[in-house]
């Protein structure tokens, strides 16, 4: 039986795993909520999972929640975690860094005051952008000279910002080359050019007040 991967119907923090399970080329089912109550209401509770949240990910008796749990395991099957203690170093600290940047953004982008933030936010982007292109260099990936799982984690987290501010990436070579060489990752392709690469969105679940899903909109 396929693997699962449940989500929301948006990219919020499931979409980086979307995409390392397709560059992977796993046939699974790609479970995406649009109803809150099928969740809350059903399978929160009845899909026995530890620390029922989403993302999951189950396989077989492999049954896995939260979305640094589920990269840490997809890592460690697929070669993704970097193959020397260097590698393995670059990769957490660039994940845990992507994952931070990630929930601090989501917190404005939900706030109830996200008219007064949003122009800090903004402000303070171009510095946080210049952050990935220093450490990144003149490397290919952020794990150095091999493609890791912080890298599906930063493209996904550097593609949001450069939709919520256009342009603030490309202004770093590095990062506009990193950008393109992932976007061209072989296996990556059919998914990439699909509609179901979510493009353009939604980033965000119906109650953020950027990028967000319609689905849920009262």
């Amino acid at each position: 039986m396929a693997p699962t991967l449940g989500y929301w119907e948006l990219r919020g923090l499931g979409h980086a795993i979307r995409l390392l399970l397709h560059y992977k080329e796993v046939e699974f089912e790609n479970k995406m909520y649009n109803d809150p109550q099928e969740w809350f209401g059903n399978d929160k509770l009845n899909l026995g999972l530890k620390w029922p949240n989403l993302p999951y990910y189950i396989d077989g008796d492999v049954k896995i929640t939260e979305t640094s749990a589920i990269f840490a395991h997809l890592g460690r099957k697929h070669g993704l975690d970097g193959s020397t203690e260097q590698a393995k170093m670059n990769n957490d600290m660039a994940y845990s860094a992507a994952l931070f940047h990630r929930i601090q953004f989501l917190r404005v982008v939900y706030d109830d005051n996200y008219d007064e933030k949003k122009d800090e936010l903004v402000a303070g982007l171009d510095d946080k952008v210049a952050q990935f292109s220093k450490e990144l260099g003149d490397q290919d990936w952020f794990g150095g000279s091999e493609l890791v799982y912080a890298d599906f984690c930063v493209y996904d987290l550097l593609d949001v910002w450069n939709q919520f501010k256009p342009g603030c990436v490309e202004k770093h070579d590095n990062l506009k080359a990193f950008m393109a060489r992932f976007a061209a990752l072989p296996t990556l392709q059919k998914f990439m050019n699909s509609d179901k690469s979510m493009k353009n969105g939604p980033f965000n679940g119906p109650n953020a007040h950027w990028g967000a899903a319609k689905w849920g909109a009262e």
